[in-house]
Formats: C-alpha cells, sequence, structure tokens
C-alpha cells in the first residue's frame, strides 16, 4: 500500500488526521507518521520469517510447561531473527531517507536529517551534502557488513 499511494499524499493526510485532527506534538506525530510508513514492509519480511518457521517447536515447548511470553522470547524470536533485523535495518533505511512525511509532520524548532540536508542544498552551493552522503553510504556499508557477520552468512567471510 505504501507503494501505491504517493508520499505527499500519505504526509499531508497524516498532518490532517494526526497533528490537527488528534492534536498531538510534533514528536508523536513523527513516530507514528514513520513507523505507519515502515509497518506494511516490517510486516511482510517478519511474514516471510514465520512462513519458514516450525510451529511444532513452539507447541512442544509450551507443552512441556514453558510460559507464553518466555517461549516468544526464547523459542519464537531466535528463530526469526534474521527477518526481525533485516526488518529492522529496511525500516530504518526507509524511515531515514523519507523527506515527505518528515516535511509535513515537522514543527518549529524540530528537524530530522532528510529535512536539514534539503535546507541546506536550498540555501547552500557546496560539496557537504555529498560528504554526508558519502558518510551515509559509509554507515550503511558498516550496518551491513555487521549484519552479514553477526547472523553468520558466509558473503562477507570468504
Amino acid at each position: 500500500m505504501p507503494i501505491l499511494v504517493p508520499e505527499i499524499v500519505f504526509g499531508f493526510s497524516l498532518l490532517k488526521s494526526v497533528t490537527i485532527g488528534m492534536g498531538l506534538p510534533v514528536y508523536p506525530s513523527l513516530i507514528i507518521g514513520h513507523a505507519l510508513l515502515v509497518l506494511p514492509y516490517s510486516v511482510r519480511v517478519v511474514g516471510a520469517s514465520l512462513a519458514s518457521f516450525d510451529f511444532s517447536v513452539e507447541e512442544a515447548a509450551i507443552s512441556l510447561g514453558c510460559p507464553p511470553l518466555k517461549t516468544f522470547f526464547t523459542v519464537v524470536l531466535p528463530n526469526i531473527r534474521a527477518g526481525v533485523i533485516a526488518a529492522f535495518i529496511l525500516a530504518f533505511i526507509t524511515s531515514i531517507n523519507d523527506v515527505s512525511i518528515s516535511v509535513f509532520l515537522t514543527g518549529p524548532g524540530i528537524s530530522t536529517l532528510p529535512i536539514q540536508i534539503l535546507a541546506h542544498m536550498e540555501q547552500f552551493f557546496d560539496p557537504t551534502i555529498a560528504s554526508v552522503s558519502v558518510l551515509l553510504m559509509l554507515v550503511t556499508v558498516g550496518v551491513m557488513a555487521i549484519v552479514e557477520m553477526t547472523l553468520g552468512l558466509t558473503f562477507l567471510t570468504k
């Protein structure tokens, strides 16, 4: 659904319904807006991870007397860890790159990184934005390398 609805329309509707309609301050509005933006992506990734999970292991843990909450944290979550981490990374990258929702939901004195980059680009013509972009790419590559090594994948270890 987020791909079908333009982000400008989504940002404006969030402004109208969350900030103005509910009267929420800027920070909760930003959190709700970005959560609603990344929720479908996260659900798809974690859902794909749950599709390959064998639920008989969870049923066995519960039948042996393990409480449901402890079963979730000791049996289910370790088995879908890769999907949860992938969903977090996808959500983080999507959220940090989003300008249109942040433009509509920020207020005076509150700014996100994409809005700061946009404002700097509108006022100055210097290579600062290019250097920030390179730093963001290096951070992304570093996070991906750490995730690859942590999850035990052999992409970077060969």
